[in-house]
């Protein structure tokens, strides 16, 4: 019985000194200044959770509530040995109407919460972007290319550039239920490491619409579409959230800094697609 006690006493005393351990290691945390910072900061970094706004068959992305994770970014930065809000870990949770509930609608926009605005360019044939992409690079732009078969099946080293570059590269196919369709997207996906991926379904085309749905992608239906005068069109028509569409081709090349210029003195951020919709 004696001995019974004896190491009732010693687990007790092992499970107090843990306790005293953890307790100790939180106190001096609490202290640290980089846990001050980041409990000073953490709440301006939060976001509270906006629904998604579905119209028929429209849908606008909401937005994700955000926190951030005071241990898992303490560790973070502990470990680079400073303190920056660009190490914050957060922690999110969907609204209660979401894109992903409502995959099968048309995204006409992003949420305009986000002030973030998108350049979409359609990409057929044999269009040359490498100016585009220069331009794109010379302001530090990310946006989203929608390419067809033959373009993509002819450029896969730009198309690799592209990616490796945040620019997000998709298939624009006349027909979504086709094999070349569902290669690219197989393929794209693959390259990208993502899950889900996106069609431009302008004409509503339900039978496209299915189609993206069952491959697990978001289809857009951009509110702004230009091709022959993207400046004027664009400055008649940019609000926060927008996918502005334009076809690749010499009038959009010769106007292209100058909407840059223009969107980002409006107090937008330009993005890709899928930073601008993802909620």
């Amino acid at each position: 019985m004696k001995k019974v006690f004896q190491m009732i006493g010693l687990i007790s005393l092992t499970c107090f000194s843990f306790f005293v351990t953890e307790q100790t290691a939180i106190v001096v945390s609490d202290m640290d200044e980089i846990m001050i910072e980041i409990k000073n900061k953490k709440d301006d970094y939060k976001t509270d959770p906006i629904d998604a706004i579905i119209n028929n068959n429209t849908i606008i992305p909401g937005v994700s509530k955000r926190e951030v994770n005071v241990n898992k970014s303490y560790k973070v930065m502990k470990n680079n040995g400073y303190f920056s809000d660009k190490l914050f870990v957060y922690d999110y949770e969907e609204p209660k109407i979401s894109l992903n509930d409502n995959i099968d609608k048309y995204i006409i926009k992003g949420n305009p919460s986000k002030r973030m605005v998108s350049l979409i360019f359609k990409v057929e044939q044999d269009e040359d972007i490498t100016d585009i992409l220069n331009i794109l690079n010379n302001y530090n732009v990310k946006s989203t290319f929608f390419v067809n078969y033959n373009w993509f099946s002819n450029n896969n080293d730009l198309v690799e550039e592209l990616i490796k570059n945040n620019h997000i590269v998709s298939p624009l196919m006349e027909d979504y239920t086709n094999s070349d369709f569902e290669w690219m997207n197989m393929v794209l996906k693959k390259i990208n490491k993502q899950i889900v991926g996106f069609c431009y379904n302008i004409n509503e085309n339900k039978s496209n619409l299915d189609e993206c749905v069952l491959k697990n992608n978001y289809t857009i239906k951009p509110i702004v579409i230009s091709e022959n005068t993207p400046l004027v069109d664009i400055k008649d028509k940019l609000e926060s959230g927008s996918l502005l569409s334009l076809k690749v081709n010499s009038q959009v090349k010769k106007e292209l800094s100058t909407i840059i210029i223009y969107t980002k003195s409006k107090g937008y951020n330009l993005v890709n697609i899928k930073d601008n919709i993802l909620e």
